[in-house]
């Protein structure tokens, strides 16, 4: 009997250490990796209104289509521009002290003869990396970034620059964008919007008058 009750003893104490086992948490495995939990980089914060760009559409508060005189109640009067023809460039230059110079170019139609004569907007250029589309391309860019997003970019023309540096100008026909890129080192000088479908270079002549067409796309 003292045996028997001895291994009932026995079983007991080891039914009691299995319990305590099971109700212990196993350590975190370091190796493991839980999907769910993990940190997602964070997406690019969309530009303030006044600094969007909108392919086809506008460059901050500056609409294509815009009236002339809304363009200068926004911006104010010009820092310097050109009109004939009932075409008119106009450009807004910042001001800024120990800041790199950029400008806001306005370039404006008059469609005389139909039943509206008013000048509307029918390009915006910027040359200030703080414009922005909504996947954060902007000038200071390289071409190779910029191709990520704009895939159907095309070479239209080129020019010289003041510093004598080749410029091309790359469009984006479909989305309505245009990118001036130095050959020097690939990057982004300055950005174009113009009407969705239309090649940049058709209505370009009043910035560059002496750039080099390359055919049309």
């Amino acid at each position: 009997m003292m045996k028997h009750a001895l291994y009932f003893i026995l079983i007991l104490c080891l039914l009691s250490c299995q319990s305590q086992d099971e109700n212990r948490q196993a350590p975190p495995d370091p190796m493991a990796t839980d999907t769910a939990a993990t940190v997602q980089p964070p997406k690019p914060a969309t530009p303030d209104s006044a600094y969007l760009i909108i392919p086809g559409e506008s460059i901050g508060h500056i609409k294509l289509g815009m009236a002339a005189k809304t363009v200068s109640s926004i911006l104010g009067k010009p820092d310097s521009g050109d009109a004939a023809m009932g075409k008119a460039l106009s450009f807004w230059v910042s001001k800024q002290a120990n800041e790199p110079q950029h400008y806001v170019a306005v370039y404006t139609v008059t469609d005389f003869g139909s039943e509206d004569e008013t000048p509307r907007v029918q390009q915006v250029q910027v040359t200030s990396p703080q414009f922005l589309t909504t996947d954060s391309i902007g000038t200071g860019k390289s071409l190779p970034e910029i191709r990520q997003k704009y895939k159907k970019l095309k070479p239209l023309a080129y020019f010289r620059n003041e510093q004598q540096q080749q410029v091309y100008i790359y469009n984006d026909r479909e989305q309505g964008i245009a990118f001036e890129i130095t050959t020097s080192d690939s990057l982004c000088t300055a950005i174009t919007i113009h009407p969705k479908g239309e090649n940049v270079t058709d209505t370009y002549l009043p910035l560059h008058p002496d750039m080099t067409r390359l055919g049309r796309p």
